[in-house]
């Protein structure tokens, strides 16, 4: 079931993306709506799963996790895509998992603090998941926007 949405609840959205810690009152002059209404659409919003969670947006590089890799994986058995996935999302250091087209069956992206540390994730880590039959991995030398958002249109 496809969760509905209005153009008001495409404004909140857009508000809380650009500052999630606004209380009801100030979204309500960004929007300009009565605050018991944004409180109840943020209800409504989060219990449909359209706002799955309020996380803080990390500088990762501050933190000396220096090293982006974007990790393209092949299956033996494409039956298995759900569970190595499942397996894949445990890991600490994974940010997404995609199912991809293409020569690849999985496109990973993981955040760890240097080489040593990637390639020890690479072999530990990975290379545990039975089924997995082909990884190839790219470093990141370069950021030029990295934001989890886009701006959404009504």
């Amino acid at each position: 079931m496809r969760a509905k949405y209005d153009s008001l609840d495409i404004k909140i959205l857009n508000v809380l993306k650009e500052d999630a810690t606004l209380g009801y009152s100030e979204i309500s002059k960004k929007v300009k709506s009565p605050a018991t209404t944004i409180f109840q659409r943020v209800k409504r919003l989060k219990d449909r799963e359209i706002i799955r969670k309020i996380v803080p947006i990390i500088d990762y590089e501050k933190i000396d996790y220096k090293v982006t890799a974007y990790i393209k994986l092949s299956i033996n058995d494409i039956k298995e895509l759900d569970r190595i996935a499942k397996e894949l999302s445990r890991l600490d250091e994974v940010m997404d998992i995609h199912h991809v087209t293409g020569d690849n069956d999985i496109l990973l992206k993981v955040k760890v603090k240097d080489n040593s540390e990637l390639k020890e994730f690479e072999i530990e880590k990975i290379g545990s998941i039975k089924g997995i039959k082909n990884i190839e991995t790219m470093i990141s030398i370069g950021t030029y926007k990295e934001d989890p958002n886009i701006r959404l249109k009504a």
